[in-house]
């Protein structure tokens, strides 16, 4: 499948209306492709090529997106699939970037997880106590609660369930 990234991500919370208010680098396969952005109020996306790129090619990718990627189903039922487009897929990066950066914020404190029953029951340390005796607490934790699970310790791709 072919690789689509957003780097140097510019996201304004205040002027997100409809859509994210953003604007980023679009790479294709690890090279930079295009620049992109939305203002925000519910219109599609803006690409702009970066040479040696053209418009052609930024058509030529939409069709790729549309081949590759997964179908989506309808949001009123009615049972059909419609494919994906270069504005699905950035906005869903620009999602994607938002989360990890909540959830980086979120894990300056130990964060962990157990399960009990049918739920999962969260627990957060002192956010000074998690920068001068990480360890320390992380021993308490796994004392108190060994079926836990501490977030800090996993990769971001797995803490992101926890957070969706």
């Amino acid at each position: 499948m072919t690789e689509i990234t957003l780097k140097s991500i510019k996201y304004a919370e205040f002027a997100s209306q409809e859509t994210y208010c953003y604007e980023a680098t679009l790479y294709v396969d690890g090279k930079r492709f295009a620049k992109v952005s939305n203002q925000g109020h519910g219109g599609c996306d803006m690409q702009e090529p970066i040479k040696p790129f053209t418009y052609k090619d930024i058509r030529k990718l939409e069709e790729t997106i549309a081949e590759e990627y997964p179908k989506y189903g309808s949001e009123y039922g009615d049972g059909k699939e419609y494919d994906q487009n270069l504005d699905m897929v950035c906005g869903n990066l620009v999602s994607q970037w938002l989360m990890d950066k909540h959830i980086k914020k979120s894990l300056k404190k130990i964060l962990y997880v157990q399960s009990e029953g049918d739920k999962d029951v969260w627990g957060m340390s002192n956010a000074a106590g998690a920068r001068n005796h990480g360890e320390a607490i992380r021993q308490k934790i796994k004392e108190k609660f060994p079926q836990a699970i501490i977030l800090n310790d996993l990769p971001i791709e797995e803490v992101r369930q926890y957070f969706s």
